[in-house]
């Protein structure tokens, strides 16, 4: 039997000005993994904008959305229809539980990380996402040469993910280790409201990728 108390969440799941958010996406909720498909993992996709380009680009894989924000998937929903895109499905929730429910040994081909929260405070430290526990926890559940794509806007968080990855060295490559290669790219990474709103501060976010050894 699953402890939800180990699988607990934080931050809003639904925007301010909305009493209500009713859900539009149950017909494109999330099945068990099949291993023979190129299975992608969308955490925290927030509005949907990096799942919608990810599906688009990759209609022959399968992209899961692992997201808690309901307008958010309200919107990658409506998004989704509009662009007839039948490659998405979408998890609810927290991204443990969605491994531990639906994920098998081998079976996630690739993993995009965008702009998590990187909660500032130093007391809630312990509840950003990245963190060697992470890889630790998915690295079984990835394909041989299984790429994790990361970005941040936060200094703090940013050095925070250089030592997790430097942590993690002996099971992943960092594939764009040189500074000049760690620029976000909106030309071939998906131009999410997080990256505008970073630039829009004045911030040069951070990408890095890493491959499964």
């Amino acid at each position: 039997m699953i402890n939800n108390s180990q699988y607990r969440l934080y931050g809003r799941t639904k925007g301010r000005k909305k009493k209500n958010s009713d859900k539009l996406y149950l017909n494109i909720e999330l099945k068990e993994l099949d291993k023979s498909k190129y299975n992608i993992l969308d955490i925290g996709a927030g509005f949907g904008e990096s799942t919608i380009k990810i599906a688009k680009e990759k209609k022959n894989a399968i992209v899961i959305c692992c997201e808690k924000y309901i307008d958010g998937l309200n919107n990658l929903y409506n998004k989704s229809k509009t662009y007839n895109l039948t490659n998405i499905y979408i998890y609810e929730g927290n991204v443990y539980q969605m491994i531990d429910e639906y994920c098998k040994e081998d079976s996630i081909s690739e993993v995009w990380i965008l702009f998590p929260d990187p909660w500032p405070k130093k007391r809630h430290h312990k509840r950003r996402l990245i963190s060697e526990s992470f890889f630790n926890k998915i690295n079984k559940y990835l394909k041989y040469g299984a790429t994790i794509n990361i970005a941040s806007d936060s200094k703090l968080y940013v050095s925070e993910i250089l030592e997790v990855i430097y942590k993690v060295k002996k099971d992943f490559e960092w594939l764009n280790q040189s500074k000049s290669d760690w620029d976000y790219n909106p030309k071939i990474l998906p131009e999410t409201k997080y990256f505008k709103k970073a630039l829009e501060n004045g911030l040069n976010p951070f990408y890095a990728k890493l491959k499964k050894l």
